[in-house]
């Protein structure tokens, strides 16, 4: 384990002091470092009735046991300190180390010792070994009171509310859309589960089309088949009008105002376990699936603004500004009389595309935005650069496939009777405006565009996206972190898995960063607390975060030279091989990798130390032997070393507690093993598009073009001796249309080139 503590604010001396008395460390500035360590490990093992047992199972030394030591005249040294602290944080002494002072920078541990109050102070921050802050286990183990009221650690809210005994109820919030134009506001089911609090509490809330279940049999049946021809686009330059929220509706009619939901909350489809830690500590917990899913009314807008505004009225109901009702009925409403009005939105993937467009509309209330993987622009999950492509690990899935997902309004019989018909009809239309046929961005893309109201975001920003997420890929974080306005708090935790959650990793505390941002933002907590604006993890290295001022933006470049010769990419491949990939589109990418399909491979040795921070760019020189032309390229390590995976393994099962005895989770981490390459970023281009995405162009015959191709964003070091390998190719089987015409794409070497941003 490697410690990474961002999470831990310094305070003043009275008062780390004031709480640790509160927790019951009476301590005094002025003992010993002795007497106070033992005062203070007394007060930590309160569990037993006699505290010399757990001191006397404790080594102080090789030789001594940490009872034996305080009987002692032997003074406290730094290694018997860093010796028992390691013990606290659930290191076994002889077993995980046997020296405290290499372990201690084996692992990065944070404190270094001096003021003893301080350092115990920052222990109890410090996470352990199963992934528990020190002070949020003693928390769990009952060390305070579970009284449902506030109580606060270093800026941090601590679990002193029962989550047993909590609210569950569900309200019916009205809208401000009338997505199926039936002539009231639609209905967005809203699921809650707050603490008993006798005040007003704040709110996080996840986005989530999939809350209430998913139509997986319709969305399958709508997926497309990959093969078919690229399309040759006549030459035009594609016009567009600027996006417009139009026919928002208005309240209707009158309701009687009750005083409590009438609907109570059984199970929940899904929750997300950050949730989970937070309601606790005293932040209800509000799971939304939004219009065209069950149990809510109106059409799956997909990612449009309409689908956006009814989830922003929810947080408009928060504040009082909407009205929810007790049920479908809509005869008797029910204010959010327990809400502070302040939210915070959490969720991956379309959960955090849907805070990315909750930022964008400004709406008061929406404090902090936790934006995890999320889609900045839906025109870069569906296509690139002119292409019709597929989200990585989803050939033939497109944008209807996914309404037809989301649209779970069509798992309940009744709905499915009266309402599919319509559905589909406006499903029709949805498929009218993709244009499978071109990829050209569109206005029906650029409606789902959330970059171009960046501007109006208000919240603070948080961002978690992974280097190897070709699902989401990196650009939907790169672009809406420099749309951001300039004034605006903003945060990326940029890791190296897939597409996936990090919030139960050893290597980090984003669980108590988030609890230090939010209980500042939400609660009311002055404190000095600020995250870095980048957290990155290093990808040379397991469990390593280091911190960034930026996302891109190097001024400084390494460029590579590509070759002297010609070289070119046939296109077609023989039917059984094109087949085979088809079938499995891994067992293309294992060849690919491996030399073995239609390509150019550029071996490009590193000559010194480099840190890639933004995108690589290609400069080739290029023809078609037609009137078209696909590119792919990825940018590979290559060699068999040891590099991190996509995918977070488990360390250790149902250890993390997110509260008091309730939802362990697993302790998770990116594992560290030989492979014999590692993608470092990869991109496509339609050629036809080849100067400006709005700008279609004709592709001569054997004419040479200049293209200049920016790849995938990324941040990763290379070391001097290690090996990049350029691959050029055509068809991607996962990602692209699989054409398989007989055509070639010849690159002239010698005038082509790679720039590296450093």
């Amino acid at each position: 384990m490697r410690f990474n503590q961002y999470s831990y604010i310094n305070f003043p001396k009275e008062n780390v002091l004031s709480e640790l008395k509160k927790c019951g460390f009476d301590l005094q500035n002025t003992a010993n470092h002795k007497d106070s360590l033992e005062t203070f490990l007394r007060r930590f093992f309160f569990t037993y009735q006699d505290t010399n047992y757990p001191l006397s199972i404790l080594a102080a030394d090789k030789k001594t046991d940490l009872l034996t030591f305080f009987q002692s005249e032997d003074e406290l040294t730094a290694d018997i300190f860093y010796t028992v602290a390691f013990q606290l944080l659930g290191f076994s002494y002889l077993v995980d180390f046997e020296d405290s002072d290499v372990f201690r920078k084996e692992t990065g541990f944070p404190i270094i010792y001096g003021d003893l109050i301080e350092n115990l102070y920052q222990l109890l921050n410090t996470r352990t070994k199963k992934g528990n802050t020190l002070i949020n286990q003693l928390v769990s183990d009952g060390l305070i009171p579970e009284d449902n009221d506030y109580h606060y650690f270093n800026g941090k809210s601590l679990a002193t509310f029962s989550s047993q005994d909590v609210i569950r109820e569900v309200v019916y919030v009205e809208s401000r859309v009338d997505t199926d134009q039936k002539g009231l506001p639609d209905l967005v089911k809203v699921s809650i589960i707050r603490p008993r609090f006798d005040g007003k509490i704040p709110a996080i809330m996840t986005a989530s089309p999939y809350h209430q279940g998913t139509n997986d049999k319709a969305s399958d049946k709508a997926l497309y088949k990959m093969e078919g021809e690229l399309e040759v686009s006549l030459p035009h330059k594609i016009e567009l009008e600027k996006p417009q929220l139009n026919h928002l509706v208005h309240p209707q009619g009158k309701a009687e105002l009750v005083a409590e939901a009438e609907e109570k909350l059984t199970h929940i489809n899904s929750s997300y376990t950050l949730n989970d830690y937070f309601l606790p500590r005293g932040f209800a917990n509000l799971y939304v699936s939004g219009v065209g899913t069950k149990d809510s009314t109106g059409f799956m807008t997909n990612g449009d603004y309409q689908q956006i505004e009814a989830y922003k009225n929810v947080i408009d109901w928060l504040n009082g500004r909407c009205r929810a009702f007790t049920d479908h009925t809509r005869q008797r409403q029910v204010k959010a009389d327990w809400s502070n009005g302040k939210v915070a939105t959490t969720g991956l993937s379309y959960l955090g595309t849907m805070s990315n467009g909750l930022a964008t509309t400004g709406v008061d209330g929406l404090e902090v935005i936790i934006a995890e993987a999320g889609i900045s622009s839906w025109y870069n999950y569906y296509r690139e650069n002119g292409l019709v492509t597929s989200p990585g690990g989803y050939p033939g899935e497109d944008f209807d496939s996914l309404a037809e997902l989301t649209y779970s309004r069509n798992l309940l019989a009744g709905d499915y009777i009266r309402g599919n018909e319509a559905h589909q009809a406006d499903l029709e239309k949805v498929k009218a405006q993709l244009d499978r046929k071109t990829g050209d961005y569109n206005q029906f893309w650029h409606d789902r565009n959330y970059l171009l109201n960046a501007h109006k975001v208000k919240a603070e920003v948080v961002f978690t996206h992974g280097s190897q997420d070709w699902n989401v890929k990196p650009l939907h974080v790169y672009q809406m972190f420099h749309a951001l306005p300039t004034h605006i708090h903003k945060h990326l935790f940029f890791h190296n898995g897939a597409h996936v959650y990090m919030n139960n990793w050893q290597s980090i505390d984003f669980r108590e960063s988030i609890n230090a941002l939010l209980t500042k933002k939400l609660l009311g907590q002055e404190t000095d607390f600020q995250l870095p604006t980048v957290i990155w993890q290093d990808n040379t290295a397991p469990q390593t975060w280091l911190s960034l001022d930026n996302f891109g933006g190097q001024e400084n470049c390494e460029t590579f030279s590509l070759g002297q010769e010609e070289q070119a990419i046939q296109n077609q491949y023989p039917d059984k091989d094109f087949e085979r990939y088809g079938k499995t589109y891994q067992t293309f990418n294992t060849e690919l990798y491996q030399g073995k399909a239609n390509q150019i491979t550029i071996n490009l040795p590193v000559t010194k130390d480099l840190h890639l921070n933004g995108r690589a760019q290609l400069n080739l020189r290029i023809k078609s032997s037609t009137n078209k032309g696909l590119l792919s390229a990825q940018l590979l390590e290559f060699g068999q070393k040891k590099y991190l995976q996509p995918y977070p393994a488990i360390l250790s099962a149902r250890t993390i507690d997110n509260g008091r005895y309730h939802m362990l989770e697993n302790l998770c981490e990116l594992p560290f093993r030989p492979e014999a390459q590692r993608v470092v970023t990869k991109g496509y281009l339609n050629l036809q598009n080849r100067n400006d995405l709005l700008l279609v162009e004709d592709i001569t015959a054997d004419e040479w073009m200049d293209v200049q191709f920016e790849l995938q964003p990324t941040i990763y070091k290379l070391k001097e001796g290690d090996t990049l390998r350029l691959v050029l190719y055509t068809t991607d089987f996962e990602i692209t249309i699989r054409d398989n015409t007989d055509y070639h794409l010849t690159v002239d070497l010698a005038q082509s080139m790679l720039t590296l941003p450093c």
